[in-house]
């Protein structure tokens, strides 16, 4: 059995540790936020201690741990969705995932606490540095996210389709989407623009289709 003591540290780091994964999802607005990688950490780290405490004669105590590496695979796949062709929750998935190892970690054995601070830290930073290393990138590739408010029922995708093509301008992903205005629909394009093309000439381009109300650029 484990005192007071020598359960609650453990419970504490491993709940500090999902706090610092989770609160960077919850800085970017994830579903699976603060909260969530918080207790998965926590419910985690029970399990390890549960697993660490089973000792017994033809008893295998990594049963659990097993099964708790299958069950978080569940909630991750909660996370993607895949809309209009994209699929989002890749990676909120993956830090779900990388939580609960964390959490099963610190509970198995004290041995494992340095090896789960240095994975905490890592994700962090995997998370916050490289999300903004991506934005460099996509800046310097030149590439654009447009929302297209259009009329519904209209066939604006073929018009805008040709008139990006015109400028030679690539779309990479198209999403098809409710709009909050009625009789409408909204559409999401991923661009990768050439040098040569502004966005002026993008947006001229766009709202002479038939059936556009409103363009907007990120």
């Amino acid at each position: 059995m484990f005192s007071l003591g020598e359960s609650l540290l453990p419970l504490l780091l491993a709940s500090a540790l999902g706090a610092i994964v989770g609160l960077e999802r919850e800085l970017h607005g994830r579903p699976a936020g603060l909260r969530t990688h918080i207790l998965l950490s926590l419910g985690a780290a029970m399990f390890g201690m549960m697993s660490h405490g089973l000792i017994a004669p033809n008893v295998d105590p990594t049963r659990i741990a097993a099964q708790v590496v299958t069950g978080i695979g569940f909630i991750g796949a909660g996370t993607i969705l895949h809309l209009g062709g994209t699929v989002r929750g890749l990676t909120t998935a993956a830090s779900i995932w990388t939580t609960a190892a964390i959490g099963l970690a610190v509970g198995l054995d004290r041995r494992f606490w340095v090896m789960a601070s240095l994975a905490t830290v890592l994700t962090f930073l995997t998370l916050a540095l490289v999300h903004l290393l991506e934005n460099r990138l996509k800046v310097k590739r030149r590439l654009r996210d447009i929302e297209i408010i259009a009329q519904e029922g209209k066939p604006v995708i073929e018009p805008v389709l040709n008139g990006l093509a015109s400028l030679h301008v690539e779309v990479s992903s198209v999403r098809s989407l409710p709009a909050l205005i009625p009789h409408a629909r909204r559409y999401e394009l991923s661009l990768e623009m050439p040098a040569q093309t502004s966005t002026m000439q993008v947006l001229g381009t766009l709202m002479q289709c038939e059936g556009i109300l409103e363009v907007k650029w990120d």
